[in-house]
Protein backbone atom coordinates (compact mmCIF):
# COMPACT_ATOMS: atom_id res chain seq x y z
CA UNK A 1 0.00 0.00 0.00
CA UNK A 2 1.03 3.37 -0.88
CA UNK A 3 1.41 6.29 1.40
CA UNK A 4 0.27 9.66 -0.61
CA UNK A 5 0.91 12.83 1.00
CA UNK A 6 -0.70 15.20 -1.54
CA UNK A 7 -3.40 14.65 -4.32
CA UNK A 8 -2.13 12.19 -5.76
CA UNK A 9 -4.12 8.95 -7.03
CA UNK A 10 -2.68 5.66 -7.03
CA UNK A 11 -2.76 4.58 -10.57
CA UNK A 12 -0.31 1.26 -9.76
CA UNK A 13 -2.80 -1.05 -11.27
CA UNK A 14 -5.33 1.27 -13.28
CA UNK A 15 -5.82 0.36 -16.84
CA UNK A 16 -5.97 3.14 -19.34
CA UNK A 17 -8.73 3.95 -20.94
CA UNK A 18 -9.89 5.54 -24.54
CA UNK A 19 -11.03 9.15 -23.62
CA UNK A 20 -9.09 9.42 -20.52
CA UNK A 21 -8.18 12.40 -19.56
CA UNK A 22 -4.12 12.15 -18.26
CA UNK A 23 -3.07 15.46 -17.58
CA UNK A 24 -5.48 18.79 -18.01
CA UNK A 25 -6.85 18.93 -21.56
CA UNK A 26 -4.87 15.92 -22.90
CA UNK A 27 -7.24 12.62 -23.68
CA UNK A 28 -6.32 9.43 -24.79
CA UNK A 29 -7.41 8.91 -28.37
CA UNK A 30 -5.81 5.22 -29.09
CA UNK A 31 -4.01 3.46 -26.81
CA UNK A 32 -2.17 -0.27 -27.30
CA UNK A 33 -0.95 -2.14 -23.82
CA UNK A 34 2.40 -2.83 -23.67
CA UNK A 35 3.32 -3.88 -20.49
CA UNK A 36 1.15 -5.29 -17.48
CA UNK A 37 2.01 -4.80 -13.74
CA UNK A 38 4.68 -7.38 -12.45
CA UNK A 39 4.95 -6.81 -8.54
CA UNK A 40 8.17 -5.68 -7.66
CA UNK A 41 9.48 -5.35 -11.35
CA UNK A 42 7.38 -2.94 -13.58
CA UNK A 43 4.56 -0.44 -14.16
CA UNK A 44 1.77 -1.27 -16.84
CA UNK A 45 2.37 0.70 -19.35
CA UNK A 46 0.51 1.62 -23.28
CA UNK A 47 1.73 3.65 -26.32
CA UNK A 48 -1.13 6.41 -26.67
CA UNK A 49 -2.28 8.76 -28.66
CA UNK A 50 -3.71 11.55 -27.31
CA UNK A 51 -5.33 14.91 -27.80
CA UNK A 52 -4.00 18.30 -26.46
CA UNK A 53 -6.92 21.57 -28.12
CA UNK A 54 -5.06 24.10 -26.41
CA UNK A 55 -1.60 23.18 -27.66
CA UNK A 56 -1.06 26.16 -30.25
CA UNK A 57 1.74 23.92 -31.84
CA UNK A 58 1.17 20.00 -31.77
CA UNK A 59 -2.17 19.14 -31.20
CA UNK A 60 -1.25 15.52 -31.06
CA UNK A 61 1.56 13.41 -29.11
CA UNK A 62 2.42 9.77 -29.13
CA UNK A 63 3.39 9.12 -26.00
CA UNK A 64 4.05 6.00 -23.90
CA UNK A 65 2.05 6.26 -20.89
CA UNK A 66 2.69 4.38 -17.48
CA UNK A 67 0.81 3.85 -14.39
CA UNK A 68 2.30 4.99 -11.55
CA UNK A 69 1.77 5.85 -7.72
CA UNK A 70 2.20 9.37 -8.76
CA UNK A 71 -0.41 9.12 -11.88
CA UNK A 72 -0.29 8.84 -15.17
CA UNK A 73 3.39 9.46 -16.60
CA UNK A 74 3.84 10.16 -20.17
CA UNK A 75 7.64 9.34 -21.84
CA UNK A 76 8.83 9.26 -25.39
CA UNK A 77 6.88 11.70 -26.82
CA UNK A 78 6.62 12.16 -30.86
CA UNK A 79 4.49 15.69 -31.11
CA UNK A 80 2.29 16.18 -34.28
CA UNK A 81 -0.08 18.72 -35.92
CA UNK A 82 -2.44 16.05 -37.74
CA UNK A 83 -3.78 13.09 -36.63
CA UNK A 84 -2.66 11.05 -39.69
CA UNK A 85 0.98 11.69 -38.92
CA UNK A 86 0.18 10.68 -34.85
CA UNK A 87 -1.04 7.55 -36.20
CA UNK A 88 1.94 6.46 -38.52
CA UNK A 89 4.11 7.46 -35.31
CA UNK A 90 1.91 5.54 -33.03
CA UNK A 91 1.69 2.46 -35.96
CA UNK A 92 5.76 2.81 -36.37
CA UNK A 93 5.84 2.03 -32.07
CA UNK A 94 3.63 -0.59 -32.13
CA UNK A 95 0.19 1.09 -31.74
CA UNK A 96 -3.02 -1.18 -33.16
Amino acid sequence: MYLLTDNSVDLTFAELKLGEVIATDITVLALTKKNNREIGDSYASWITVCYNPTNPFHKFAVWTVVARPSGWERYSGDYCTTLTEAVAYYTERGGK
